[in-house]
């Protein structure tokens, strides 16, 4: 709530004019309850708001007599009463906090806000379930408010609950306010209302000495959504408390055309693509709107199919590899938390980064625009790999490396042995291959593939089983050397063991030589190695990878008879 401390806090100028006008925050209120955040409770100093839903039926219209004479109380709520007496036979049964007398109100209404503790326990907000699940958010801790995951894929606020700042005792209030539109849309399909307690009581008790409110001018205000009772002693002490209602600006039906049209893909915004139009044998540009393409069954005259390659720079992965919280390149899938997906990419010889146009049109609009942003022509054909599983309908024999290592360390992860450390899901979607020729990318996937294969080998365990073999270690040997040492011990001849941990060496080493601070020769010469002998560094990455998956395979094969053994 924007400038609440003008209304919680006594100002040092003009302090009995704040006084002896309570009515102001009224206005105040007023305004909030109009805004893009609803506030649902408030407990600060002068300032107090908790609101309740109220059904429709019993706000139609609201029944101010008996309601202003209602007290709720957030601590109060859903309890087991167990009662006897009055010629009833002794009974428990559930009751709310708000009661269920058929007369009041509220009756049959939602408390949404509810203030614990215990003892031991610092005082906490809980929300009511209802609303919490209904609106599909969890609380984090760290952003102090229930969130979900919008369609972007960001974490968007939905309710928050916060801590005002102390006041001049220490003291801090709370504030829980709701994002307006999905509170209009939780009371449309509940048929409910909000009604708001509030009680405004500016008195500065350590300057005037109050006594009371003997001699206060009084007034009442009444109208069909806001009933309050005022009271003042100019330049001393004020008051206002009342309920104000606030209604949906919304039907049910009104909110379910707005959910349909939201699901509708033919009635999104869809970006414009140059496509490779392999029906016709063109480029050309092309909506990826449903309607404007056509599948192979229906085969529209005219139209390109939906699976119509569409190619981009390779920078178009670089948003994706660089916030690895928020998106998951999964072989050739990326996924946005869980918002969309892009469900099949791969990169051609050309290194340009491609996909069908169908599985763009799935991406929300904004996201389609992200990659419009690299699109262009076509360098070389589609992978060789994508045109075998996605055209002809075939299992590809060609061994990725990469995947090959992922599902290796899976399957380690899973058999717990000694000496190995789970890598885990996020070390092993970390590792991807360099998208771009970019030295400082190249550099970054090595250590990511580094960090999923060596530092998975435990040391102190690896020290056990060379000497269970009977090999001779030295002290300052690492986990590669030891492991060479083992194989050896195993009975591989030491020019095999040498050249099986070579490509694990090689990259242990690359690592520290490119992820270094400083440029130097040996990362310049490493640089321009790796180009001159496999022309891209994603195809030094892929050679590097396939030669540390042979290595990864042997060294299991011996670890594990070891364990046989």
């Amino acid at each position: 709530m924007k400038n609440l401390a003008k209304y919680t806090r006594i100002p040092e100028e003009e302090s009995g004019q704040w006084l002896e006008n309570a009515v102001a925050s009224v206005e105040y209120l007023k305004l909030a309850m109009t805004g893009q955040w609803i506030p649902i409770y408030v407990s600060a100093p002068f300032f107090y708001i908790l609101a309740v839903l109220m059904s429709q039926e019993r706000a139609s219209p609201v029944d101010h007599a008996r309601l202003e004479g209602l007290f709720v109380d957030p601590t109060s709520g859903w309890r087991l009463e167990h009662s006897w007496g009055g010629g009833e036979p002794e009974r428990m049964y559930l009751t709310s906090g708000l009661g269920e007398s058929g007369g009041s109100p509220l009756a049959g209404g939602q408390q949404l806000v509810y203030r614990r503790q215990m003892h031991g326990l610092d005082p906490y907000i809980e929300l009511d379930q209802r609303l919490v699940q209904a609106l599909d958010v969890h609380f984090m801790p760290e952003r102090n408010a229930y969130c979900r995951i919008n369609s972007g894929g960001d974490i968007e606020a939905v309710i928050k609950v916060e801590l005002l700042p102390p006041d001049e005792d220490g003291h801090r209030g709370n504030l829980v306010t709701i994002r307006t539109e999905d509170l209009v849309k939780y009371m449309a399909v509940t048929g409910t209302v909000l009604a708001a307690k509030f009680d405004f009581t500016r008195v500065d008790h350590k300057v005037t000495g109050f006594d009371g409110w003997q001699g206060a001018e009084r007034d009442n205000f009444k109208a069909p959504d806001l009933v309050y009772h005022s009271g003042r002693v100019p330049g001393r002490c004020s008051f206002a408390n009342g309920w104000i209602i606030v209604r949906p600006n919304k039907t049910v039906a009104e909110v379910m055309q707005e959910e349909n049209a939201a699901s509708d893909r033919s009635k999104r915004q869809h970006a414009d693509f140059i496509i490779q139009d392999v029906r016709h044998g063109r480029i050309v540009t092309c909506s990826a709107a449903p309607g404007a393409s056509t599948n192979y069954f229906d085969a529209v005259e005219g139209l390109p199919f939906e699976l119509s390659p569409v190619f981009f720079r390779a920078e178009v992965m670089s948003k994706y590899k660089a916030d690895t919280d928020k998106y998951q390149i999964d072989g050739r899938m990326i996924r946005c938390r869980e918002a969309w997906e892009l469900r099949s990419f791969d990169i051609n010889e050309a290194g340009q980064v491609h996909t069908y146009l169908q599985d763009l049109s799935h991406l929300p609009y904004e996201e389609q625009l992200y990659w419009k942003s690299f699109n262009e022509e076509p360098k070389a054909p589609i992978s060789k790999r994508s045109f075998t599983s996605d055209f002809l309908g075939e299992w590809t024999n060609e061994i990725d490396p990469l995947d090959e290592l992922k599902r290796l360390t899976t399957t380690l992860d899973g058999t717990r042995a000694a000496w190995w450390v789970a890598r885990g899901q996020a070390v092993r979607l970390a590792a991807q291959y360099p998208s771009r020729e970019n030295a400082a990318e190249w550099g970054d996937e090595i250590l990511h593939l580094d960090q999923l294969v060596v530092e998975g080998f435990k040391e102190s365990e690896l020290r056990k089983v060379a000497a269970s073999r009977g090999a001779t270690v030295e002290a300052n040997w690492r986990s590669l050397r030891l492991i060479e040492t083992i194989l050896v011990a195993a009975g591989t001849s030491p020019e095999q063991a040498k050249a099986t941990m070579a490509p694990l060496q090689r990259m242990h080493a690359l690592r520290s030589i490119l992820t270094a601070h400083t440029g130097g020769t040996t990362k310049s010469e490493e640089q321009r190695k790796a180009i001159a002998e496999h022309n891209t560094y994603r195809a030094h990455f892929e050679h590097l990878a396939s030669g540390v998956l042979k290595g990864l395979a042997a060294i299991i094969a011996v670890l594990d008879s070891d364990k046989a053994a």
